[in-house]
């Protein structure tokens, strides 16, 4: 009897063990909370029961976060801790990391996963030749964005998107239809530069 009860503590430990494990990912994902704010974060690690996410937007214990990763399914959880710029998030419910990882969103072959994006809904203006027109940006993503304009833009012209003053992005035009225009950046742009647009205090530094 001594010994079932050490198997059964020992198999609880195991147990315990193995819910711990996390799976290094790198992964760009788009987070929204239920208050409807949404920027880009990078998931460093996945376990069962949660994730571990950079994120260059400050986010508080008890936040319920919808986390879409760039190429897996959505995930729901809530916020357990914070510390600098990282955030634990545990899972509404236990998740099969290798099942989760294996499963994720196929693609045509040569076709590379879009990038996760957000929306904008702030004032630009956008260059093309020596002329500047003004724009309505309704999305951004590091490797692009999704504009309203009144003018007509050739597709593949090159143009200069202000998104402050102090700050244009060159882009080449991919597609127009229905006075909107999407834009691949030259250069992508790092998480935290996009967040200084999309973030909770975007709208006051865009109007700025």
């Amino acid at each position: 009897m001594q010994r079932k009860k050490k198997d059964v503590a020992g198999q609880a430990n195991e147990d315990r063990r193995s819910g711990n494990r996390f799976t290094t990912v790198f992964q760009v994902a788009r987070v929204e909370t239920d208050a409807g704010s949404e920027h880009l974060c990078l998931i460093r690690n996945i376990g069962p029961g949660g994730v571990m996410l950079e994120t260059p937007v400050p986010v508080e214990t008890g936040t319920r976060l919808h986390i879409e990763p760039k190429v897996c399914a959505p995930l729901k959880g809530t916020v357990c801790w914070v510390k600098d710029k990282h955030a634990g998030i545990a899972f509404d419910d236990p998740i099969d990391v290798e099942s989760y990882l294996r499963t994720a969103r196929p693609l045509p072959s040569g076709q590379v996963p879009r990038r996760p994006r957000v929306s904008a809904g702030f004032q630009g203006q956008l260059r093309i030749g020596r002329d500047w027109y003004p724009v309505q940006i309704l999305d951004l993503s590091q490797g692009g964005a999704k504009v309203e304009a009144e003018i007509i833009i050739e597709q593949g012209v090159a143009v200069e998107l202000c998104v402050e003053r102090s700050v244009s992005l060159h882009a080449h035009v991919r597609w127009m239809r229905n006075g909107q225009a999407g834009l691949i950046f030259v250069r992508a742009l790092s998480i935290a530069d996009l967040a200084k647009w999309t973030g909770p205090a975007a709208s006051g530094a865009a109007a700025a």
